[in-house]
């Protein structure tokens, strides 16, 4: 959609909101947050009693026309989780005021049109004040605030493939899952994100590439088999499925061996990503499992921003033998749930 139909959009939800809430929407869509966002339990307080307050059954996602979107606070995620997204929102770069005008001409051009049933002169002498005065951020209205409730917080919209899995672990809590699906489709990034949300361990099978020894022709050649799957179940799936700290040693490709024992003491939630984390013999150990895919010119793309040196090694050999695995064990339709990171 363009800025107009995201107005207009907002004026069919809301048929009774104000000039000043669609500013405050325009607002949110370029800079998000009203400011930055650093103080956890202020912000988790302050959500708890939104949420004693506002009886609602809102669980929506409102998709805003730039980064952000609103989430409203009974979705479904725990506050702690809620409270963690909204803080990293805030810190996310801002689009700037020179979106805000363009999107403020959006409004004014629909309400020149009488697409909207707001005054063109008094609608122009209140945006004209809003950018002298430096474009503040702004509240709803009362008649907003009496007919719709609004309780929700913002976050931004890099973040929405993954609140499924959010909601699930939130009402769930499960003590290990594992991060599966294609090279480039951001496995790493999301077990980076969960470790931030839930301060959770995680476990990298890029850690367990096979020794030297183990690199015969009919291994290489067998899909699935070109990671040490024995000793990560060994060393990492066995102690964590006790309840018992790691010893966690790394294979160091620049080496070609073994790194010294790194001692990982242990967490109630754990994720093991990488591909061939759901090898059929590691399957048995998780709670959950997600499956991360990519359309094939963004990964490639990926990759060449990544590591331009690396691409054809990854096209011509990673690839191809992720995809076997994937195929011959039908590693997608195992996992519990799917999540597609090519941009919209």
């Amino acid at each position: 959609m363009n800025t107009k139909e995201y107005i207009l959009n907002q004026f069919k939800i809301y048929p009774k909101l104000e000039l000043q809430d669609l500013m405050k929407f325009l607002y949110q869509s370029c800079f998000g947050c009203e400011h930055l966002v650093s103080d956890f339990s202020k912000v988790k307080s302050n959500i708890e009693h939104e949420l004693q307050d506002n009886k609602d059954s809102f669980n929506s996602i409102e998709e805003l026309d730039g980064d952000y979107v609103r989430i409203h606070l009974n979705y479904g995620l725990s506050v702690d989780t809620l409270s963690t997204l909204f803080i990293l929102s805030s810190q996310q770069e801002k689009n700037g005021i020179k979106q805000l005008e363009e999107k403020n001409q959006s409004l004014m051009d629909l309400i020149s049109n009488n697409e909207l049933p707001f005054s063109v002169e008094e609608s122009k002498c209140i945006l004209s004040k809003w950018k002298e005065d430096n474009y503040p951020a702004i509240h709803h209205s009362d008649t907003f605030n009496q007919l719709y409730h609004p309780a929700y917080r913002l976050i931004h919209k890099k973040y929405v493939p993954f609140l499924e899995l959010f909601k699930y672990i939130d009402n769930n809590h499960p003590s290990m899952i594992s991060i599966d699906g294609r090279c480039a489709s951001g496995k790493t990034t999301l077990s980076n994100l969960l470790k931030l949300v839930y301060d959770c361990n995680v476990f990298k099978m890029d850690d367990f590439f096979l020794q030297p020894h183990q690199r015969t022709t009919e291994r290489l050649t067998s899909p699935g088999e070109n990671v040490d799957h024995e000793r990560f179940e060994q060393e990492i799936l066995i102690p964590l499925s006790k309840h018992e700290d790691v010893k966690l040693c790394k294979f160091n490709c620049s080496t070609m061996s073994i790194e010294h024992t790194i001692l990982i003491p242990y967490k109630t939630f754990n994720i093991i990503e990488g591909s061939y984390s759901m090898h059929s013999s590691l399957q048995k150990y998780y709670d959950f499992s997600v499956f991360l895919t990519v359309n094939k010119d963004e990964q490639i793309e990926r990759l060449r921003k990544r590591n331009p040196k690396m691409l054809n090694n990854f096209i011509q050999r990673w690839i191809p033998l992720e995809e076997a695995y994937f195929n011959t064990f039908s590693i997608q339709d195992k996992c519990d749930i799917q999540i597609n990171t090519s941009k919209a």
